[in-house]
């Protein structure tokens, strides 16, 4: 080998050498700054799913409309009982954007979990924030009760069937099971600000969340078959 061909093998070496030592260099970098993101994104989750919980609004208010509906007597003016489902529905729309919320901030962050784009622009981690957030669509009272609205002013003599007022009272008493199951992971949730132990285990809750949102569908499911 030629010294001038020595030399330029020489520098291509010594280039290859610190080329490859400034991408790695850049490259873990880019990593600490990646990784120094996705910890500000999880407190920010978790500060904001702690607020979600302990702050949620009761679905006691939308079960009470339900059952008043309900028990309403069919001699009872038309226009009190179209009151009462819009009310139910502003109601039940609350209460599911409420529950949408904490699933969306229910992240469960582990090493290699990485935020993503999700169902209406929403931003989640794991597979079970996503099937959770279809359910709650599913289970959506607002839904049945628009239903019963277009039904109720459809009938001469306006009445609300018997299978429409099981179907409320069914709901109401799921509603209340489902309030009850929030209100008592509000203590939970408060404590979690206290804990040193990050993240904030949140897939207790959505496991709990479940079989309500499933019976709110299969009450919703069996009052269309009946149809």
């Amino acid at each position: 080998m030629s010294k001038p061909m020595r030399y330029c093998f020489i520098i291509f070496i010594i280039l290859v050498v610190v080329g490859t030592f400034s991408y790695n260099h850049l490259n873990n970098k880019w990593e600490d700054k990646y990784n120094h993101l996705k910890t500000l994104y999880q407190q920010k989750n978790d500060s904001g799913y702690i607020y979600i919980v302990t702050h949620a609004s009761s679905a006691i208010p939308l079960a009470e409309t339900l059952e008043k509906i309900s028990a309403s007597k069919e001699d009872e003016d038309p226009a009190k009982i179209q009151n009462l489902i819009y009310q139910a529905q502003d109601q039940a729309e609350a209460i599911n954007e409420q529950l949408l919320t904490i699933i969306e901030f229910s992240d469960g962050f582990s090493k290699d979990s990485v935020p993503e784009i999700s169902i209406n622009q929403t931003v989640m981690t794991t597979e079970t924030q996503k099937d959770m957030f279809i359910l709650a669509f599913q289970a959506d009272v607002w839904i049945p009760l628009h239903n019963i609205s277009y039904n109720y002013w459809k009938t001469k003599p306006k009445l609300i069937n018997d299978e429409t007022r099981k179907t409320l009272s069914a709901l109401a008493t799921e509603l209340r099971a489902l309030d009850q199951t929030i209100t008592a992971y509000k203590d939970v949730a408060a404590e979690m600000a206290f804990r040193e132990q990050t993240p904030y285990p949140k897939s207790p809750l959505l496991n709990q969340l479940k079989p309500h949102l499933e019976k709110l569908k299969s009450i919703q499911n069996n009052m269309y078959k009946q149809k």
